[in-house]
């Protein structure tokens, strides 16, 4: 198990004496919903002197190959959103050394025992311990009988909707992205190295940074986007097309991210770019020609120019 400190982004250990209010949880997304466990957890109640997560270090789900599950944050996307809500360590563990405990060893042992936590903090459909067989309940009885305490999170909703992390994936996949904002606290965003494409784009005036998705992260609808793109500390507005581009000859087979960047000139490859999604403007679609495909996406630009007020 490795501690990190989110503050410096390097590992060390938990200070002498902590005794920590601690959320846990998958926290995938980093919803509304997750939010209000880690502010919870900021508080420091019950006697708690350091806030802290505790979550996988890779999602249960890759752990498990489990293809139907597309998570929506990377670790170090996560680890940003936490900092956000002023946890101040983040305890990532690895799905392996915990999947076989039972409930009971999970609290008492791992949690009370070897992390000093004194105060949990877990969502009403939290489950823990070997094959998912402890709940909420449980985890507030085990602290209750060591003397600790547990606040267990209500459902969060928002216009009638629970907030979750599959409804957040579902308005992903169905190009919903202001609606995916809204549930998440924050635009749904890539943050991936940026390799080498085809360079088409700069045949045709309009270059464009390309960024593979993952196996097994969520994937926006396949078509055209508004952006906000984070390069070297800087924020620019640009357009951002996902999928496997069928106006091309010999479409690639993995799905891809090509943003333009408005008003931005520089070498990115091999460098990390985050690119927030912040508006659904069309379907992508295969065009006749190169040309009719630039000419479109000049009307997408201006449209997006619009959009932005620049």
């Amino acid at each position: 198990m490795t501690v990190i400190d989110l503050k410096t982004g390097k590992e060390c250990s938990l200070p002498e004496g902590a005794r920590l209010s601690c959320a846990l949880g998958n926290f995938d997304g980093v919803h509304i919903g997750h939010r209000e466990l880690l502010l919870e957890a900021a508080q420091k109640n019950c006697g708690a002197n350091t806030s802290a997560v505790w979550t996988f270090r890779v999602h249960p789900s890759l752990c498990r190959r489990i293809p139907s599950v597309k998570i929506l944050t990377s670790t170090e996307q996560k680890l940003e959103l936490f900092t956000e809500s002023g946890i101040e360590y983040a305890i990532l563990e690895d799905f392996e050394n915990v999947c076989n405990l039972s409930p009971e060893e999970f609290a008492k042992e791992l949690l009370i025992k070897k992390l000093g936590v004194c105060h949990a903090v877990c969502g009403f459909n939290f489950s823990f311990g070997n094959k998912a067989s402890g709940n909420a309940k449980m985890l507030k009885d085990f602290f209750r009988e060591c003397g600790k305490s547990a606040s267990i999170i209500p459902p969060c909703t928002l216009d009638g909707d629970t907030v979750s992390s599959s409804l957040i994936r579902e308005k992903i996949e169905a190009g919903e992205i202001e609606s995916a904002k809204k549930l998440l606290g924050h635009p749904f965003s890539i943050y991936l190295p940026v390799t080498e494409g085809r360079k088409l784009g700069r045949t045709i005036g309009i270059p464009t940074i390309n960024q593979v998705f993952p196996e097994n992260y969520a994937i926006p609808r396949f078509g055209v986007y508004a952006c906000r793109c984070h390069v070297d500390g800087k924020t620019y507005f640009g357009i951002a097309n996902v999928g496997v581009r069928p106006t091309i000859t010999e479409a690639v087979k993995q799905t891809n991210c090509e943003t333009h960047i408005l008003d931005y000139s520089g070498y990115l490859y091999g460098k990390k770019v985050r690119v927030d999604f912040c508006k659904f403007i069309r379907a992508e679609v295969k065009f006749p020609s190169v040309d009719a495909l630039a000419n479109e996406i000049r009307r997408n630009i201006d449209e997006i120019r619009k959009y932005f007020g620049i």
